[in-house]
């Protein structure tokens, strides 16, 4: 078959636009591997229905593949069923993390959706495209004598991670993105237990890496393009300290120059020691998030996150010692969060000198311990089917109820966090502007007012230039 692969468009964000997709990269890299005819289109750029509807004509697709979050899901079915108006005879399967989460209730709440690929989709997809059974695909949700969805049950995740290509994008528009990066995943799984995350999921807990080489040849593939800006997204880069420690040598020895490095994604500070952070940085690692979510350790505890405050510290400390820009991850709301458990978080956010602080409200997805716990408890302000579409981490809007805090006191909470995030920028851009630091004390203000971050959230322009001073 031929295959035309869809990213959706996130309505009111540029969540997509600012680098190519990597998991969608991942897929379309297994179909040309396997010699699969593929097209592909990101709608976060300015591409239209008609648009979409004219390349996917003249390409002749036989199957339409739509990588899905949860977030706006309501969305993309609508973008599917209008495909499917004007398309009638294509096949449409989803993938990505809220096929893994839904599964079937996916195609249930969705008729024009055929099929969803759930947790890994390298192979399933190349099997779905080559027309094996419906019956024999593992990992595959289908319909089965129109009224029947059927699951034929987990596939087993992939061992060799070395084996599966690294995306080219050679199909994507690379230069439409907004930041001239390349997202790497380096690992997949995760033996953490952390209540809010429904990562088993979709790349289960078993810990799988790709060699220091194959990562490394990645790099090089990229180097030899032109790229010299990386951010790796997996969720436990750093789990085996020796492979970053091969990775960073591997980089030396093949003569790798001139690299910059950021790790966005929110990494875990036991993960880390000074000693990993120094050799890192001498290969050009620059740029460290870490997901604290709470202030104190019965949060820690509550959450079971399986850190302690005192390991968090001395990582943020030893990054900042070192010369590392810096984001703090913190959770509002959490099951037990006080008042008091809240400013614990506050005062850790202004403790060091760090790049940036987000207070964001948790939002329960499905698969998670702490969703099954709202559900149990009947704790939900709103529904699933209504939050996911309508409310983000980042909106002032508890989407369940804790009895230790209430909706006026989780409100003023998250109020309270973005002032501290607004002092943290204002230091941070006076510490970047360095010799003018006078000049920076005057325009801080201004640089890190609401309108000005809402403008630049607006403009493509301005979050280019706003990238550039960070990155300076």
């Amino acid at each position: 078959e031929r295959v035309f692969l869809l990213k959706p468009k996130y309505r009111g964000t540029y969540f997509g636009a600012l680098h190519p997709p990597v998991g969608l990269g991942y897929i379309a890299e297994s179909l040309a591997q396997n010699n699969i005819e593929y097209d592909v289109v990101d709608m976060c750029f300015k591409h239209n229905m008609k648009d979409l509807l004219k390349k996917m004509r003249n390409f002749k697709a036989d199957l339409l593949g739509v990588t899905m979050m949860s977030f706006m899901y309501k969305d993309t079915y609508d973008l599917i069923r209008q495909v499917k108006q004007a398309i009638p005879n294509i096949d449409v399967v989803i993938g990505g993390a809220h096929a893994s989460t839904f599964r079937e209730r996916a195609l249930e709440s969705a008729s024009e959706i055929n099929y969803a690929v759930t947790c890994e989709g390298e192979e399933t997809i190349v099997e779905l495209s080559s027309g094996k059974p419906l019956s024999e695909i593992k990992g595959l949700v289908y319909r089965k004598d129109k009224d029947k969805v059927v699951y034929n049950g987990d596939r087993e995740f992939i061992k060799d991670l070395d084996a599966v290509p690294f995306p080219k994008y050679e199909k994507f528009e690379l230069k439409e993105y907004i930041f001239n990066d390349i997202d790497i995943d380096s690992s997949r799984g995760c033996p953490y237990r952390c209540i809010y995350c429904s990562v088993k999921a979709v790349t289960g807990r078993k810990m799988r890496v790709r060699s220091a080489k194959n990562v490394v040849d990645e790099i090089e593939y990229w180097y030899k393009r032109g790229y010299r800006k990386f951010s790796f997204v997996d969720d436990n880069f750093s789990f085996y300290n020796d492979r970053v420690y091969a990775i960073c040598d591997e980089i030396e020895r093949r003569g790798l120059k001139s690299l910059k490095f950021s790790w966005a994604n929110g990494i875990r500070a036991d993960r880390v020691n000074r000693h990993l952070l120094t050799r890192m940085k001498e290969v050009g690692f620059y740029y460290i998030a870490f997901g604290v979510e709470g202030g104190n350790d019965k949060i820690l505890k509550n959450l079971k996150k399986g850190e302690t405050m005192e390991v968090i510290r001395r990582a943020i400390k030893d990054a900042c010692d070192l010369g590392y820009e810096v984001m703090l991850f913190f959770l509002v709301g959490s099951p037990g969060e006080t008042w008091k458990d809240f400013e614990d978080s506050a005062a850790l956010a202004k403790e060091f000198p760090v790049w940036d602080v987000r207070f964001g409200n948790i939002t329960p997805t499905p698969r998670s311990e702490l969703f099954d716990w709202l559900l149990e408890n009947n704790y939900f302000l709103h529904k699933p089917e209504d939050y996911l579409n309508t409310i983000t981490s980042l909106s002032n809007e508890p989407i369940y109820f804790i009895p230790e805090m209430s909706v006026k006191e989780r409100k003023k909470a998250f109020e309270y966090g973005q002032r501290i995030r607004k002092k943290v920028l204002k230091k941070a851009f006076v510490r970047k502007i360095g010799k003018y630091r006078f000049l920076a004390r005057i325009i801080a203000p201004f640089a890190v007012a609401n309108w000005t971050l809402k403008l630049i959230m607006k403009f493509r322009l301005l979050l280019v230039i706003a990238e550039k001073v960070r990155r300076r």
